[in-house]
Order: C-alpha cells, then sequence, then structure tokens
C-alpha cells in the first residue's frame, strides 16, 4: 500500500502541472473565440499541442528516472521500493492509454 501511495501522490502532482496549461489555454481560447480572431485560435492549439507534447517528455524523462533511481527516498523497505520501481511505469503506461 505504501507503494501504491507514493506512486498515486507523484501522478497527481504531475497530473496538476498538466491542468495548469489547459487551463491558461482554455482562457486564451475562450478570449480568442469571443474576438472571432481564428488565426489566435489556430496559434494557440498548435502552442499547446507542442507545449503538452514537451511537458509530457519532461515529466517523464525527470519523474521516470528520478523515481526509478530514487525510489529509496521515500522508504527503507525493499518491497516497498521494488513496488514504486514496477508500479510507476505501468502506471504511466495506464494514463498513456486513457488520453
Amino acid at each position: 500500500m505504501a507503494g501504491f501511495q507514493v506512486c498515486l501522490q507523484v501522478w497527481l502532482t504531475s497530473s496538476l502541472l498538466a491542468d495548469g496549461l489547459a487551463v491558461a489555454v482554455q482562457a486564451i481560447l475562450a478570449c480568442s473565440f469571443t474576438e472571432k480572431n481564428n488565426e489566435k485560435v489556430a496559434a494557440a492549439a498548435a502552442r499547446t499541442l507542442q507545449l503538452g507534447f514537451i511537458l509530457g517528455v519532461i515529466l517523464f524523462l525527470f519523474v521516470g528516472t528520478g523515481l526509478y533511481f530514487g525510489a529509496g527516498m521515500f522508504s527503507n523497505s525493499i518491497l516497498v521500493v521494488q513496488f514504486i520501481k514496477i508500479g510507476m511505469p505501468v502506471l504511466f503506461f495506464a494514463q498513456s492509454q486513457i488520453q
């Protein structure tokens, strides 16, 4: 259960970072739609895709490698550390399938 809790908290933290990007873009898109500025809408959508991809790669690299090598920071138990190392790739795969 401890390993699951660590994986869950790390996943929630990274999803909150992505939510911040989503909220900001929603405000930009809403303003652009009301102004009927289609070029700004297209530019915001394209930039959002780029930033979302970059954020995903950065989170995967930092969280994935950081948690794999730093899992011992959360617990002294070898079983908990092993579960974190096994659980995080499964969690990342499950999250990528949802989107």
